[in-house]
């Protein structure tokens, strides 16, 4: 009944209230140079959005950030925060985002004003938007790919699914294009890989000279009733390792900070890592890129796949183990081989991943 309620009270922000504001700000003109990064799932500008938002300050755009944690704020705090992103928004050149932002599809936009998915993960692993009924609740009434132009994913065997996923019509299947995606440039920068490993070993020493393991999981069930699957099997795993062994956790911002051990971004911990554990998380396509092993840990396989669903195979990532009795051999297994099937990953899932993403997306996108 509360998040009923709430949707509604959304639903009517969503058609009432921002079209209103965006209306009357449409009486000033499109700022030429104006460019907007905006997300409502976090305090800080999200990784996605970090290369094409540095892109763009260097070269002098006016470059405004509309970024909040929205369960976080106040009902007044929201009105404020919606309240200045639609005025933005009405004069905006270009708009990006990296997730659901719904205020971006309240209502009709302007011509001169270009708004870009830099969708958050690589590949296509578990079943999102439309395709999965954690994500878009079935009382929203409404397309969360209204206004975008254009939608950047990893590769072009990633690009039917997304099309699929978001319900484009043959008018709209365009949007969805191969550009590469943004944050997977610094995987080519061996200084960034430098000084990733500088600062896990100088922040927290007691990860030096050891075996390292990091186990980062996905949530289950949506963003406001996350919850964890997994954690005893890894507790059980800690106790059996040798001492020249330690495991970083790094849990999704949904779930409870209280077991995260590092506080480094998880994807500048992919160059530390000797072996990634996680479950049906895209982190696998980016750690991929080292070519390092991973363990697909999954206790609740059957379960999820048969819920929630996936589009590939995920043996195809790593090995899978669902018997939490037999993560402490295969991590033994895993240790100090290169990985045949993280390089075919990288190949096939993230194949327009070469580095230079985020300047052919910028380009694309003024070109629109």
């Amino acid at each position: 009944m509360k998040n009923s309620i709430k949707q509604r009270l959304k639903n009517i922000l969503n058609k009432v209230y921002l079209p209103f504001i965006y209306k009357i700000s449409t009486f000033k003109p499109i700022v030429p140079g104006r460019v907007i990064f905006a997300d409502s799932n976090t305090d800080d500008l999200p990784d996605s959005m970090e290369l094409v938002y540095k892109n763009y300050l260097e070269k002098g755009y006016d470059v405004r950030l509309w970024v909040k944690d929205i369960r976080k704020l106040s009902f007044f705090g929201l009105f404020k925060f919606l309240t200045g992103f639609m005025a933005d928004y009405a004069t905006a050149e270009y708009v990006y985002i990296c997730n659901y932002f719904l205020p971006v599809t309240s209502c009709g936009k302007r011509k001169g004003t270009k708004v870009i998915q830099l969708w958050h993960s690589c590949g296509m692993l578990k079943k999102f938007a439309y395709d999965a009924k954690e994500d878009i609740s079935s009382l929203y009434h409404g397309s969360v790919t209204k206004n975008i132009d254009l939608i950047t994913v990893s590769a072009p065997c990633c690009v039917p699914v997304f099309q699929k996923a978001f319900r484009l019509g043959d008018k709209e299947k365009e949007i969805v294009k191969a550009t590469g995606v943004s944050r997977t440039d610094r995987f080519f920068d061996r200084e960034f890989e430098n000084s990733c490993k500088k600062e896990l070993y100088d922040g927290y020493p007691e990860f030096r000279n050891k075996k390292l393991i990091l186990w980062a999981p996905t949530f289950r069930g949506n963003a406001s009733q996350a919850r964890l699957v997994g954690e005893k099997g890894i507790e059980e795993l800690i106790k059996k390792l040798p001492d020249d062994w330690a495991v970083i956790i790094k849990l999704h911002p949904h779930m409870k900070e209280s077991l995260t051990n590092c506080k480094m971004p998880t994807y500048r911990l992919f160059a530390c890592a000797d072996i990634l554990i996680t479950d049906y998380s895209s982190l696998c396509f980016e750690y991929a890129f080292y070519g390092k092993p991973m363990i697909i840990y999954a206790p609740d396989f059957k379960e999820y796949t048969q819920g929630r669903g996936l589009y590939m195979d995920i043996s195809e990532a790593g090995e899978v183990v669902t018997d939490p009795d037999k993560l402490y051999s295969a991590c033994m297994d895993a240790y100090g081989r290169k990985s045949e099937k993280s390089r075919r990953l990288a190949e096939k899932y993230c194949a327009s991943c070469d580095g230079h993403s985020t300047e052919r997306i910028i380009k694309i996108a003024g070109e629109l």
